[in-house]
């Protein structure tokens, strides 16, 4: 297990506040040394342990293009390991189907069955059925053999509340970008909780 140090965890409060600070900036407001900032980010990074990507809001409250959001919670087949799973996920992941309409996935368990969590999104709610059915059964089948989803339940998402734990996009995110952080909010680095702002 990782343990992130004191000066880890100021150099990423500073970018949870602003993914995009330099090291400049996080030096002069933690009083680490820029030699310090830079090393140690740069440690983080290589260690995969900080990411940066670019989320493009696609709802209805962004670009419009999907305007309707689900969750699909999809029970698969006894016999369809993680090990198998993970071995054909490339015939899977390069369809176009799970670019253009998976927000995201994730795989777990339910009852001892290896379970597929997506959020699958497109412009009418009616899509999305034809999507799921048509397609993503499809291309399950395809890489798992007929009668490879044995349950499925789906649930119609309306709003998102929090992301990466420490974003409330109605509230921190605003013309995409954080805007400065108020006393009160809070956050987590780690198993450690504490104020946004520099203690």
């Amino acid at each position: 297990m990782r343990k992130i140090d004191f000066q880890e965890r100021l150099i990423i409060k500073e970018l949870i506040d602003n993914p995009r600070i330099s090291d400049n900036q996080i030096s002069k407001n933690t009083g680490l040394p820029l030699k310090s900032v830079n090393r140690k980010r740069k440690k983080l990074e290589d260690e995969g342990l900080l990411q940066y990507f670019t989320y493009l809001d696609t709802s209805r409250h962004g670009t419009g293009d999907f305007e309707t959001r689900q969750l699909y919670i999809i029970k698969l087949r006894s016999g369809i390991t993680r090990k198998l799973f993970f071995e054909r996920f490339p015939l899977i992941k390069n369809k176009n189907v799970f670019i253009k309409h998976i927000l995201e996935s994730h795989i777990g368990e339910h009852n001892g069955m290896l379970t597929l969590l997506m959020i699958l999104e497109s412009r009418l709610e009616s899509d999305i059925i034809e999507i799921f059915n048509a397609d993503i059964v499809k291309i399950l089948d395809e890489a798992f053999g007929h009668g490879s989803v044995i349950d499925v339940m789906n649930i119609r998402l309306s709003h998102m509340l929090n992301m990466f734990h420490n974003y409330i996009p109605s509230k921190h995110i605003k013309d995409g970008l954080i805007p400065k952080v108020k006393k009160d909010d809070y956050f987590i680095v780690d198993q450690n909780i504490g104020e946004r702002q520099r203690q």
